[in-house]
């Protein structure tokens, strides 16, 4: 990130905090991005970004650039949270249709309000009430806080109370796609290569891009992608962005 950026980044943030308790005194509010509006909530990391127009903003844009020039026949976003990708990719009409994953039942309510605001709940959009991962099976999943909604996580080993189960599942388990240009963003905090692993069919028979947010095993991810044929084609660390012919 250059210099300027990161300036600009913080600046923004340090209006838009204290701006946003003054204004909406700690409640949530809609506002615009990407041409899509969000309720967001004064209080929330992810609601300052979105709000103070910051929120992933160098991904979206080579996200979108890249989708008006890919033409995707399909948009799937695993780990969709509030549907910041989805909101976006679908009211610019990038995509026919999207298949969604978001485990989290706070952040499916917010997803589907986002959903809602933006006219979109006629749109051809799945929203799969589960995880995914390598193996077919269940898990707890812990809820991020309320200041930080998107850092929800499948924990292994979660200590008994500690969130709640759900299940996992493998891409390549409930759906078939072959020679289709696709669109992926995958988010789900530490577990995009346990999706990886369980997707490798639907990786290798289709092209397009994808983008992963990876906070550990760079090198790792690299290879899996490389072994499906995708190249790293931007870094926007942590997310990384990958392009198959």
């Amino acid at each position: 990130m250059n210099l300027s950026f990161r300036w600009r980044n913080k600046a923004r943030r340090r209006f838009y905090k204290p701006f946003n308790r003054l204004v909406h005194h700690g409640h949530y509010f809609v506002c615009s991005y990407f041409g899509a509006d969000f309720l967001v909530h004064s209080e929330n990391v992810g609601g300052l970004e979105i709000s103070a127009k910051i929120g992933e903003y160098r991904e979206l844009t080579s996200f979108v650039s890249a989708c008006r020039e890919i033409k995707p026949d399909l948009f799937v976003d695993i780990g969709a949270n509030l549907g910041l990708y989805t909101c976006v990719m679908m009211k610019k009409r990038l995509a026919p249709r999207a298949m969604l994953f978001e485990p989290d039942r706070r952040n499916r309510v917010h997803l589907r309000a986002n959903l809602l605001i933006n006219d979109l709940l006629d749109a051809d959009i799945t929203i799969n009430e589960v995880a995914l991962g390598a193996e077919p099976g269940k898990f707890r999943l812990v809820p991020g806080p309320e200041r930080d909604i998107g850092l929800s996580q499948i924990v292994e080993d979660a200590k008994a109370g500690e969130g709640y189960e759900v299940d996992i599942v493998r891409l390549d388990d409930i759906v078939l796609l072959s020679g289709l240009t696709l669109a992926i963003k995958i988010d789900i905090e530490r577990y995009e290569r346990k999706a990886l692993a369980g997707m490798a069919r639907t990786l290798r028979d289709n092209r397009g891009i994808v983008q992963i947010e990876v906070l550990e095993a760079r090198d790792e991810t690299v290879g899996l992608m490389a072994a499906a044929g995708y190249a790293l084609a931007w870094e926007f660390a942590p997310n990384l962005v990958f392009r198959k012919p």
